[in-house]
């Protein structure tokens, strides 16, 4: 077993050294950038549109990403995708200009995706059947390890100037050395079309539209919930600190929440998790309001990021409960994009509402959305009846902040991708 780790690990470390180096830089971009932006003086409603940017340049990525890597090969559509986004982070240091920086952060989305998209396709190609849920383990470690740690690198210089921009291009930039080194051979792409909404829809409604809300939770969490930090009083190394805890909160609870998903109705362990996101939020805020200890703080921030961060991957298996295994790969992108555009809306409305009625808004915001999702959730839980525990497929964690993991899904047949307009009536689960 140790030896079959090993093997395993031995196989794709390049890419996954490539992916820690990318996504530390691209993480600490998502901390520096709306703190530079507070620092300025900028409106936190601005500030968030200029943060969801990026999750539309993440969904545009999703959707046309695949193409130019068809096109052009792995190997240098990942040096082109790194390039560009080492350049945009570069160039907020030249145009310090909220239009600017929305464009720039569309591009770096969009560049991010294909990044993504062009290792986890390679490293579902060095997976085999029994190995694959076993290389999206390590995969899901290295990617939210990494994230931590770029969100903790904004503590090493003062916010105000370009070092944290220059840090996070060169950690970008370094990605391209164990990826351009690599002596792994290129994976064949087959083009897939997605899934209609509407069939997905009929599929499992709580599926899509979690899919959205998990978005939403997560986009408005992560865009401008930095500027949330500085504005409850925390410092900068602790506003890092509030994050990253969060992301960890995020990968430590997907066991737990996988096992009690396999176990019980999907939909009822989706909701308790929603109305857990809105308890700890509530009790974050009474936390905050009494003069809370920062170690209390940052235990709630852990139940909250566990929470929120099992939304989109409990979607995706309650979806794929009711599809046949033929068009899992094909409704992963789909709810991909929904997860997207979703993640493009909650941080503008997020803080719209902290600009107006202040930082503690945001708690009534995230608390809203997750149990207005609950109540949808066991209304359907009435009206539809569950699955039989033998025919539902297994639960697998998924990364929430940019779950693009689909090729690696032990779940998804590779001979399966096979090219699908919609779903026909008959296939659908009852």
């Amino acid at each position: 077993m140790a030896q079959n780790i090993r093997d395993t690990l031995a196989s794709v470390r390049s890419l996954l050294g490539g992916t820690v180096a990318f996504t530390a830089g691209n993480s600490l971009l998502g901390v520096i950038l709306p703190l530079r932006m507070e620092t300025a003086g900028y409106p936190v409603a601005l500030t968030g549109a200029v943060m969801a940017a990026y999750y539309l340049g993440l969904a545009i990525g999703g959707l046309r990403g695949k193409r130019i890597i068809i096109r052009i090969g792995h190997i240098r559509a990942f040096a082109a995708f790194a390039a560009l986004t080492a350049t945009t982070s570069l160039a907020y240091g030249f145009f310090f200009d909220p239009v600017a920086w929305m464009i720039l952060r569309v591009v770096n989305g969009f560049c991010i995706a294909g990044m993504t998209a062009t290792v986890e396709s390679w490293l579902n190609e060095r997976s085999g059947n029994e190995t694959r849920g076993r290389v999206l383990g390590f995969y899901m470690l290295t990617f939210y390890l990494a994230i931590a740690l770029g969100q903790t690198l904004v503590n090493v210089a003062a916010v105000g100037g370009n070092d944290h921009l220059m840090i996070a291009a060169a950690l970008i930039g370094l990605s391209l050395v164990p990826i351009a080194m690599t002596r792994l051979g290129e994976p064949d792409l087959d083009d897939v079309r997605i899934l209609g909404v509407r069939g997905l829809y009929a599929a499992s409604p709580v599926g899509v539209v979690g899919a959205g809300v998990g978005g939403i939770l997560v986009g408005s969490f992560y865009a401008p919930g930095v500027v949330f930090a500085r504005k409850i009083g925390l410092s900068v190394s602790e506003s890092a600190m509030f994050m990253s805890v969060v992301v960890l909160g995020g990968l430590g609870f997907q066991v737990p929440i996988g096992i009690l998903a396999d176990r019980y109705d999907r939909r009822i362990v989706m909701s308790g998790i929603l109305l857990a996101v809105g308890a700890s939020w509530g009790l974050l805020s009474n936390a905050i309001a009494g003069g809370a200890p920062l170690t209390l703080l940052m235990v709630m921030a852990v139940a909250f990021g566990g929470a929120m961060s099992s939304v989109y991957p409990l979607c995706v298996a309650q979806t794929f409960d009711r599809l046949e295994r033929k068009y899992y790969v094909a409704a992963s992108g789909r709810l991909l994009m929904v997860y997207s555009f979703g993640a493009a809306i909650g941080p503008l409305l997020a803080s719209t509402l902290m600009s107006f009625y202040g930082p503690h808004s945001f708690f009534v915001f995230e608390s809203a959305v997750a149990v207005m999702y609950a109540v949808f959730v066991l209304y359907r839980v009435l009206s539809r009846p569950q699955l039989p525990v033998g025919t539902r497929e297994k639960f697998v964690p998924v990364p929430d902040v940019t779950p693009v993991a689909v090729a690696l899904d032990p779940r998804t047949d590779p001979d399966t991708h096979e090219p699908v307009s919609d779903i026909p009536a008959d296939d659908l689960a009852t």
